[in-house]
Order: C-alpha cells, then structure tokens, then sequence
C-alpha cells in the first residue's frame, strides 16, 4: 500500500514539475509586440526563441480541414480500425474486440497575429501543440465493404492491406479536430526570418488563454500537482516503514529470479522461458519442482538444472497438466535452473506455475554406545541398527510364559 501510494505521489508531482518546467519556458523567452517583430525580427536568445500574441488573422490561401472542409489554422484527422480476433490463453480460447490506428493525418498553415501594432506571419505547417482544437467530424462505418476506398465526409481513403493475423475487420472510425479561424493566440516558437516557426528542438506552444492566461493555468496546476503529490508521498513514508511487509520467501508469493538453498513453494508465469540463478550454499540432495495448475489450456512444464560450466544435471518435462519433478545432488556453487513450455504451445499471456526447491531429509541419527544401569531401554523402532561387526547384541532376556489366548467375541451385526 505504502509502495503504491509512493509511486502515485511522485507521478503527480510529475506533472507539477513538468507544468513548472512550461511555465520557466514561457518566462525566459522574449515577449515582443507583432509590430515590433514585424519591423525587426531579432531574438535576444541564443537559439532564437520568441513569443508574442494577437490577434488571429486569417491565413492568405485558405486551409480546409480534409472530412468537414471547415476553415482552420491546423487539422489532424484520426483513421482507426475495428476488428475482432481469437485469441487462446491457458483459461480457453474468446474472442477479443479492439481498435487500432491506420493513419493520423495533420495539416497546418501559414497566418498573422495584430495585437494592433502591426501583423506578423505564424508557421505551423510543421506542426504545434494546440488547447483551442474544436471537433470537426466523427463517423464509424461498420462492417468491411471489401473495397480499398473508405469516404469519410469529404475525404476519401485508401484502406492499406491487412494481414490475416490481425484478425477479421468489423468496421472503421475517423476522428477530426480542427483550430478555428477566430479568436486570440499566444505563440512561442523559433525565429526565423519574418516568421515564427517550431523550433527544431521542442514543440512550438500556442495557447487561446494568451500568455497571462497560460501562466496562471500552469502555476495553479503546478500548485495543487506539488501539494496533492507531496501530501501523497509524505503519507507513504510511515506506511512503508511501519506497515505489514511481505516477505519475498513466504509460501504463495512471487518467485524471485535469484534463489538461494531452498525455495518455499512460490507463484510464477511464464510465455516462453523463465530463467533462475540457483546460489546453493549447502551441499546435498535437493528436490526441484514445477507444478501445473489446472487450467482450459494446461501448461506442460519442462525443467533443466545445469551447473556454472553449462554441463546439464538434469532435464525433465511433466507432461501436459503434469508437475516436472527431479532430484539433484549438488555441492556448493551457483546453478541456472530453466521453466520452459516443454511442448512450446503458446498462449497469449503465458502459463501460470508454482515452483518449490526442497532439501531431503538429514542424516540418520547416531546409534548409542549402549545403556547404564538405570537407563530405560528405548523402543526397537527408535535406535538405528547398529552396523555388522560391531559390539554383540546384547543377552535377551528370559522368556516369560505365554498367556492364555483369549477366546474371541463376534462383532454385532456380522455373521
């Protein structure tokens, strides 16, 4: 809990940041009146940024955008295609539904911004980030007419070949926004001869709040970003510290890529291979183990155990549905242990598997040099047999007489 609510925090203040960073943007480069730019296009920067704000003049040569043939300053135009596919996980086979984009279409002009001191020209044929852009058009088509041309208002566009591993076409959408021929703009840009440009090196800024306007929204962003992700992080620190934490090696939890000795029984998926670094610190005999849980699709498990020179110890397959089980007698050293698909039958998302490394049982218990007078002699079946050719066994005891065998009752119920 405390982990999440950390990487909340520090994703919110992110984004403080970031609008921080716009706003120090915005600040260090000059301001200067279309006019004046008009009469001496200089920039004081280095790299020749500039801003300025007016307003909008429309553009000599009109630009429509492609579906509404409304006029614009920038369009982008969105193609996007429906499809369902089949697809085989280990809990059976379904049918998915989703889009993909074919195309995005963008288009930009050349137009002036007056403040009323004069005009000056604004390039966005390359491109620009807008917070005024209005929706143009919006359609979806549904079902696949076969033919290679798709008319989406006024525009008409050629459907690219699709392969058969995308699955079967069910329809297709476009989107289109535009930036009206209206209003006000603040511009930051590059410099470059009677007009201002993207730079070459970031996005070209334009905003319809104008530049007090833009400054205003990006320090109350920054505002609340800092003080939401400082809340959050702060909050996290005592949860990290003091909360429950999990423990990496107990039963059920998720396999760590580095083992060391034994392994209580942990969780794992795998799409083609997982890899292990098996460090064993204690020499002996080790039981290593992949489970197959039961599932629609089920996982065959294969298992290969090889030392730091890559000579193979082991190499087992459980079969479908089955465990791949096998015991190893190892020293001290590092070992790669491999989980791979044995049949290599993929599914999409991988299969689940439990993994466990078991050490076998100690060794047998000393056997005792023999009994002192008072001692009390322990039951047969707790003293290890003690090996050929040691001390004789000793004397038995004398036999006492056998007691009367009791005469047999018959249980009720049964003749």
């Amino acid at each position: 809990m405390g982990i999440l609510l950390l990487v909340i925090g520090l994703a919110v203040l992110g984004f403080g940041l970031y609008n921080m960073m716009a706003a120090k943007r915005v600040l260090a480069a000059p301001f200067k009146k279309t006019g004046e730019l008009a009469k001496n296009p200089v920039s004081e920067d280095p790299k020749g940024a500039m801003s300025t704000e007016g307003k909008v003049i429309a553009p000599a040569t009109p630009l429509l955008s492609p579906a509404s043939k409304q006029p614009c300053l920038a369009y982008e135009l969105k193609i996007e295609r429906m499809y369902e596919k089949t697809e085989t996980t280990q809990d059976g086979t379904k049918t998915v539904k989703g889009t993909e984009t074919l195309d995005t279409i963008k288009g930009g002009t050349v137009f002036g911004l007056d403040d009323g001191s004069g005009a000056f020209n604004i390039d966005v044929s390359k491109g620009a980030d807008f917070d005024n852009m209005k929706d143009g058009f919006k359609k979806e088509i549904n079902g696949h007419s076969g033919s290679s041309h798709i008319a989406f208002g006024e525009y008409s566009y050629d459907v690219p070949v699709i392969g058969s591993d995308k699955g079967w076409t069910t329809g297709f959408k476009a989107t289109e926004k535009y930036v009206p021929v209206e209003g006000s703009l603040f511009v930051l840009g590059k410099l470059e001869g009677a007009s201002l440009v993207k730079p070459g090196w970031r996005s070209m800024m334009t905003s319809a709040k104008g530049r007090e306007g833009l400054l205003g929204s990006l320090e109350k962003k920054k505002k609340f970003s800092f003080i939401g992700g400082g809340i959050a992080s702060v909050l996290a620190i005592p949860l990290m510290i003091f909360g429950p934490k999990a423990d990496p090696n107990a039963l059920g939890a998720s396999c760590p890529s580095e083992l060391t000795d034994v392994r209580l029984r942990c969780h794992n998926q795998v799409t083609e291979e997982d890899n292990y670094t098996w460090t064993v610190t204690k020499g002996g005999k080790y039981d290593v183990s992949v489970y197959a849980p039961a599932k629609k699709v089920a996982f065959d498990p294969g298992l290969e155990i090889k030392d730091s020179t890559g000579a193979e110890l082991a190499k087992v397959a459980g079969g479908v549905g089955g465990n791949a089980v096998t015991t190893v007698d190892v020293k001290p050293g590092v070992y790669k242990v491999r989980v791979y698909l044995a049949d290599n039958f993929k599914v999409k998302g991988g299969y689940s598997y439990d993994f466990e490394i078991a050490a076998q049982g100690g060794a047998a218990p000393a056997v005792a040099d023999g009994l002192n007078e008072g001692d009390k002699e322990l039951p047969a079946e707790d003293v290890a047999a003690a090996p050929e050719g040691d001390a004789p066994a000793p004397e038995a005891a004398p036999a006492e007489p056998a007691a009367p065998a009791p005469t047999p009752k018959k249980k009720k119920g049964k003749k």
